[in-house]
């Protein structure tokens, strides 16, 4: 019995190796986060089947459905390459909130698109990886991704400043903007 639990945490672990890669070396996309380490996806799947690992992300499309939540709440995020996504897609909550996957061309971008929602007043903030980012404003799956490994990036004042001692708080590469792995849900 031991050792059927021992291979089958072992097989996990490998498993959940590949899926967010290991390291996350100095690239030019998680350089301008300013950690190590940070979870990675090579493609939407792949965000898809992280996402999946800790909360729900369910009916997956390219495209938010007209008049949908997903396109309201969303309308205004960085996209295309002047907002450094390369790719973004569509999913919901168990409870039928909407989430965002962001795949991530340039990560100095898409902080300056985030830094432009805050200054508008908006919500200035995400879920990011080395070169992905989840958006979701449904606090349950937000909750859920807390030990995913992914760590808020925030351009937020108001936010930036009230990040209790002993978490990490590190500057982004857009001054004003910071990551953090204190989740305040």
């Amino acid at each position: 019995m031991r050792l059927t639990r021992t291979l089958t945490a072992a097989a996990a672990l490998v498993a959940l190796t590949a899926l967010t890669g290991c390291g996350g070396g100095e690239g030019e996309l998680d350089s301008g986060l300013g950690g190590k380490n940070l979870p990675k996806a090579k493609d939407v799947a792949s965000m898809e089947r992280f996402v999946n690992t800790y909360t729900v992300c369910k009916d997956l499309e390219t495209e938010a459905s007209a008049g949908g939540a997903a396109r309201s709440a969303f309308e205004k995020l960085p996209e295309g390459k002047a907002g450094g996504v390369k790719e973004r897609a569509f999913c919901e909550s168990d409870r039928g909130e909407p989430i965002v996957l962001m795949a991530i061309s340039d990560m100095k971008k898409f902080q300056q698109g985030l830094k432009a929602k805050s200054e508008a007043g908006e919500n200035g903030g995400a879920l990011v990886g080395a070169d992905f980012a989840v958006i979701s404003e449904d606090e349950i799956t937000t909750r859920g991704l807390k030990p995913s490994g992914l760590h808020i990036l925030s351009c937020m004042p108001d936010f930036n400043s009230r990040i209790p001692s002993g978490y990490t708080k590190r500057e982004g590469g857009v001054e004003g903007c910071i990551t953090t792995d204190y989740f305040p849900i």
